[in-house]
């Protein structure tokens, strides 16, 4: 499977540290369209909006409706921290909700079971998974577990420190309660695929690989002071990733797409 990973487009009416969200966002759909047709799906792990406005949703549901996207790769949307769930909900009233009525679902795929969790905290920009929804995402484990099913997690918040204090001051507070679910079906669980952090990120989290791509909108500078007033940027490169799922290997590739008219080909005998 042939997967698109996009996180952090954080689209806002004003630019945001110098730089247009929205004008960023066009320019992944323009990559994809010449160049990613073939892909099997595509998902946005949060931060769709940088304020939760009303507007900035209309403006992602109209680039969407206006894209080749639609019919063949409409992207799964999920939602971060910047996101409002009731803004969210207004404009785009069918996407799926669990029973308790967090944006969070699961869905068969050839490569076995994608999941889709909620990791919001309401009122700040830190994650959460509470005992709903850690009792939801047993219940879904346990069933993928029963038919020796593989499962790959997306989730907007990163599920371990990444060792950079303004980072890490925002990870989820319940991480210790999420990594119980992790140790008991790691061997369900091939990938976890997150942002929120907004640097190029992988590694592992008790045994399980993950990724991360840059925001697309304003990608951060990994710097390792220990102080969590600093943070980075300026002319980083934003990225997305483009993620092959097969039944042995899984395999990252980083797309610094505004670099795509510079690339030169060359022809190998």
């Amino acid at each position: 499977m042939k997967l698109i990973h996009i996180s952090d487009i954080h689209l806002n009416p004003a630019k945001i540290l110098g730089d247009n969200p929205i004008e960023q966002f066009k320019k992944v759909l323009t990559y994809i369209e010449a160049h990613l047709m073939d892909a099997d799906k595509i998902v946005i792990t949060g931060d769709l909006t940088h304020i939760g406005m009303l507007e900035s949703y209309e403006v992602l549901r109209d680039l969407l409706a206006a894209s080749k996207l639609k019919e063949h790769l409409e992207p799964v949307l999920m939602i971060g921290n910047h996101d409002s769930r009731k803004n969210f909900e207004t404009i785009f009233p069918d996407q799926p909700k669990d029973e308790n009525g967090f944006f969070q679902f699961a869905e068969e795929t050839p490569e076995g079971l994608f999941v889709y969790l909620d990791t919001k905290l309401e009122g700040s920009h830190a994650g959460e998974f509470c005992s709903k929804r850690r009792t939801w995402l047993r219940s879904i484990l346990s069933g993928a577990k029963g038919k020796n099913q593989p499962v790959w997690l997306f989730m907007h918040h990163n599920p371990v420190g990444v060792q950079i204090a303004n980072a890490d001051q925002y990870n989820m507070v319940d991480e210790t309660e999420f990594r119980e679910i992790l140790r008991e079906y790691k061997g369900q669980i091939r990938h976890i695929f997150f942002g929120h952090c907004h640097y190029t990120l992988s590694g592992s989290v008790c045994g399980i690989p993950f990724s991360a791509p840059r925001s697309t909108s304003h990608p951060n500078w990994p710097e390792f002071s220990g102080n969590p007033k600093l943070m980075g940027y300026g002319n980083i490169e934003k990225n997305f990733n483009v993620c092959f799922l097969g039944a042995d290997e899984t395999v990252i590739h980083s797309i610094d797409y505004e670099r795509e008219p510079d690339i030169k080909w060359l022809t190998l005998a």
